[in-house]
């Protein structure tokens, strides 16, 4: 592939220069490159109550896990049983998620309520306990001993009403004769949590064995403020000696889109998404599919494998594959090759692609879906190489199970795409390289966790990851090349986890390194002119840059950017959708994005593109050397760099989109803004450029529940004279230019001889 990006040096760093050179071509732009990741994480993360429309926490009352991240010998964390620490696990949870009352939460769930509920009514007459539900797992039996009011269970939640005032949704209930339960939707006093007026009820008969039965709930609009969110969701009955067993209560919106936030939905389809990666991670090596099918009845809700949390199995392969059609894009499986077996994996990948003719295609019929999915692409696990997995595995013992998985998933579909679980480090890809075929693929995930203290430079943090791409990238030159040297050249990458983690590490932690820092400044003769101009400007947990900030896009960015260059890599699955960096954020209701999801956006202009060649001139930056052994190390995988380009470019011609398209991105956290002149022949057929940009005033900021626009994309245009147009690049920015040719004009962005 012919070298897209060349430099030079610029003297200027205000001032750059690109020169497009479109006798230098590459291979289209992979619509792959932009797709996303979604985890069955903690609640509410990525799909529990975040891609789930679902309004209630915990609605299948189950058995809290509160995970501790202590592995096993076996992989897999264990959980936590001191009473202490699970008082404060639950203060967290109501703190993160705007609940009023911890020490109601903490009561109820010592005296036997599933957590995020409690006792409601005459709570001195309700008591509580666990049981049985129709699952084999656990549900919630209330009894009440009040003839004069509605006692049971309530908890907080925060509805979308802002978007709709119809709800609906199944119980599953029973109980010991036959009564009249009461759901209902109440008012809540902000300041305290008291539940208040009711302000929406149906009733239900609950008889002397398990049923479930639909609801609705419509809200009266005209009560409604616009800024209301927080409400009381309850299920009680009247009169004395009531025992009663509930098993699940699930509500939704009544706008959901097959269980999935509507929202979220059209987020997704605006972001162009190629394909969306589910349901692992972690989750995945603990995760059995056929617990997530079928009658919600028959779903048991169990530990989540890996996080601090419940797997309710309500969002299954059937949910999930409606959320793909309605999104536009293509569903990725990642199969349990941990705790799994191939024989097992096989089974899914039947239950996706085969006719009704077979035992699985048969059953996903029986649950209402006769067409076949036809999934396409299939990850053989996730991160086996780590103790924290499930059945993690060495790389010899990754090679065997792959070949073993792949032989029966492909005898049941031998059309799919099999993507065996890689590892860029060590020599993990080694033994793998034999059982690989050209057709495979080999994944890979970039995890970037970095750590920084109150003495950490914020430019050297932003700078290290903007110039990470081209480290990365070599590596996976390197992959290639072990790939063709099997004979395995057509054998594709991928990056099927990508996000920066940013971790604040508080001072009796930091003294250390502010330590050894001195230290060092003590063998120099000082840090150079770029640490001393931020001197003042040193980091806190207030002041991190994080994935839900600006430098998330950009890093994202370089990476795409080098991805597109190299060629090595033709998929990138982001990290992971919903309040977990990918882009998506849910909180209280409301949805709302990160700067991430709009530097994808604008990324998506690029796909179906022809890349050109650039040659670009500007400055340089380093990041600083003289900390040499301890900036590796405190930075994680982020080596040290050194004059790389401030400015990073990648143009295309005859995109999906538009004839002509050129990203800019600013990496270069010391400087300010950068005045870039583009030029070049596929520019001569236009009189202007439409400029769409996105920047942040610092490193730092982000988008919020009470500012959600505050970093949004910003379009105007500018004037193209003679094949020559000049934009500002401010700090902390990726742009994005793009126009369009007159057809009647004739003119080709073809190289010229």
């Amino acid at each position: 592939m012919a070298d897209l990006y060349t430099h030079t040096s610029g003297d200027s760093e205000s001032q750059a220069t690109v020169r497009l050179d479109p006798s230098r071509r590459g291979e289209a732009v992979s619509p792959g490159l932009y797709s996303k990741f979604g985890e069955h994480l903690y609640t509410p993360r990525n799909v529990t109550n975040v891609l789930e429309a679902q309004a209630l926490f915990n609605p299948t009352f189950g058995s809290w896990k509160f995970g501790h991240q202590q592995y096993g010998p076996d992989g897999g964390n264990s959980a936590v049983s001191d009473p202490d620490e699970i008082d404060d696990r639950i203060e967290t949870y109501a703190e993160t998620h705007g609940i009023p009352d911890t020490e109601r939460l903490q009561a109820a769930y010592r005296d036997g309520t599933a957590l995020w509920w409690f006792p409601y009514g005459n709570e001195d007459a309700v008591r509580t306990s666990p049981d049985i539900g129709t699952a084999d797992d656990r549900a919630q039996r209330f009894e009440t001993g009040s003839a004069d009011s509605y006692d049971g269970l309530a908890q907080w939640c925060y509805l979308p009403v802002h978007r709709t005032n119809a709800f609906e949704g199944q119980v599953t209930m029973r109980a010991a004769e036959e009564r009249p339960v009461r759901l209902a939707v109440h008012d809540v006093d902000p300041t305290d949590g008291t539940i208040g007026e009711v302000l929406a009820e149906t009733v239900v008969t609950a008889r002397d064995e398990d049923r479930t039965v639909s609801f609705s709930l419509e809200l009266p609009q005209n009560e409604l403020e616009a800024s209301e969110r927080l409400f009381g969701f309850s299920v009680t009955t009247r009169g004395a000696t009531a025992n009663v067993v509930v098993d699940r209560v699930c509500c939704y919106p009544d706008d959901h889109v097959a269980t999935a936030d509507p929202e979220i939905v059209d987020l997704l389809a605006e972001l162009n998404l190629s394909v969306l990666r589910w349901p692992g991670g972690n989750f995945v090596s603990g995760y059995h599919w056929r617990d997530g099918v079928g009658p919600i009845e028959e779903r048991p809700t169990e530990p989540n494998p890996a996080w601090d949390a419940l797997e309710t199995n309500l969002f299954g392969t059937d949910e999930f594959v409606a959320l793909c059609e309605a999104v536009g894009c293509e569903p990725m499986i990642c199969v349990n090759a941990g705790s799994g077996t191939p024989e097992e994996a096989a089974r899914w990948v039947e239950y996706c692609n085969g006719s009704i003719n077979t035992e699985m295609g048969a059953l996903r019929a029986e649950h209402g879906h006769p067409e076949p999915y036809d999934v396409t692409y299939w990850e053989v696990g996730n991160e086996l190489y780590g103790p924290w997995q499930i059945g993690w595995t060495t790389p010899a013992g990754n090679a065997d199970r792959y070949r073993r998985f792949k032989a029966v998933m492909e005898a049941v579909d031998d059309s799919i795409a099999v993507m065996a679980c890689g590892n860029r480090h060590t020599d993990w890809n080694e033994p793998l390289l034999a059982e690989l075929e050209s057709t495979d693929w080999l994944t890979d995930h970039v995890l970037l966790e970095c750590h920084a203290d109150s003495g950490t430079d914020p430019v050297e943090l932003f700078n290290a990851h903007s110039g990470f791409a081209s480290q990365l990238c070599a590596e996976y030159e390197g992959i290639a090349d072990d790939c063709r040297d099997a004979g395995l050249e057509d054998v594709r990458q991928a990056i099927t986890e990508l996000q920066l983690f940013t971790r604040f590490d508080e001072e009796d932690t930091a003294a250390e390194a502010d330590g050894n820092r001195e230290d060092e400044a003590d063998e120099s003769d000082g840090m150079d002119e770029l640490h001393e101009a931020h001197e003042g400007n040193r980091m806190d947990q207030e002041t991190l840059p994080t994935n839900k900030s600006i430098t998330e896009a950009v890093f994202d960015a370089t990476i795409i950017h080098e991805c597109i260059r190299s060629g090595t890599v033709d998929m990138v699955t982001h990290s992971g959708v919903g309040n977990h960096g990918g882009g998506l954020r849910k909180s209280q209701g409301r949805v709302w994005v990160d700067p991430c999801y709009y530097g994808q956006q604008l990324g998506t202009g690029l796909i179906g593109g022809t890349p050109v060649g650039v040659n670009v001139t500007c400055h340089t930056f380093s990041t600083e050397t003289t900390w040499g052994s301890d900036t590796t190390q405190w930075f994680g995988e982020l080596e040290p760099v050194t004059d790389e380009p401030a400015v990073d470019v990648m143009a295309v011609t005859d995109a999906d989109e538009h004839d002509i398209a050129i990203m800019l991105v600013h990496r270069d956290a010391g400087a300010g803004a950068i005045d870039v002149t583009v030029s070049g022949d596929p520019l001569k057929s236009l009189n202007e450029v439409t400029v769409d940009r996105l920047s942040a005033e610092t490193m730092y900021d982000t988008n919020t529940l009470e500012d959600p626009q505050r970093i949004a994309p910003t379009t105007d245009s500018a004037t193209v004279d003679n094949g020559t147009v000049m934009v500002s690049l401010p700090p902390y920015s990726v742009l994005r230019l793009t126009g369009d040719r007159d057809p009647t004009d004739g003119a080709s962005a073809a190289p010229t001889n």
